[in-house]
């Protein structure tokens, strides 16, 4: 791989990210569903309390298929408002068609009525795999939170 090539797969991963976190907020699932590659694994586990030992998360399922995970996450932010955003990445390319990536993250979560809570924010980092077949999309997707406020 060639430097030129090193560069473009990482601005493709960062565009990647970009439009994962657009689709979210626009709540564009197929675009959303589109990101991912077919047998993607999505672990939000624990992604809406303030965090605690990795262990306690193992009986806890993941989603794998991205219908799943972009009906999972449509639907999960269909009574809100939501703002994403991503910052900071550290992107390693593996190969020509594999990649590693870690973002730190916060997000904001403001629910329409009915829902118990005024406002939700959130600080974490995403850990995530990237797989490049027809071009670039997540593999893996792992959130976890160091800190959450509820009010």
């Amino acid at each position: 791989m060639t430097d030129v090539e090193r560069l473009l797969a990482l601005e493709d991963i960062r565009k990647l990210k970009a439009a994962y976190f657009r689709c979210m907020d626009t709540k564009r699932r197929d675009e959303l569903a589109d990101l991912f590659t077919e047998d993607a694994v999505f672990d939000t586990r624990g992604a809406l309390e303030m965090p605690k030992p990795e262990a306690e998360y193992e009986a806890e399922p993941v989603l794998t298929g991205r219908a799943l995970i972009a009906n999972y996450i449509t639907n999960g932010l269909a009574p809100m408002a939501s703002v994403h955003h991503g910052h900071m990445p550290e992107i390693e390319i593996l190969s020509v068609n594999e990649a590693t990536g870690v973002w730190a993250m916060d997000d904001l979560l403001v629910p329409a009525d009915g829902v118990p809570f005024r406002t939700f924010r959130g600080y974490g980092y995403y850990r995530e795999t990237y797989r490049r077949t027809d071009r670039w999309r997540i593999a893996t997707l792992k959130l976890r939170r160091f800190y959450v406020e509820i009010v």
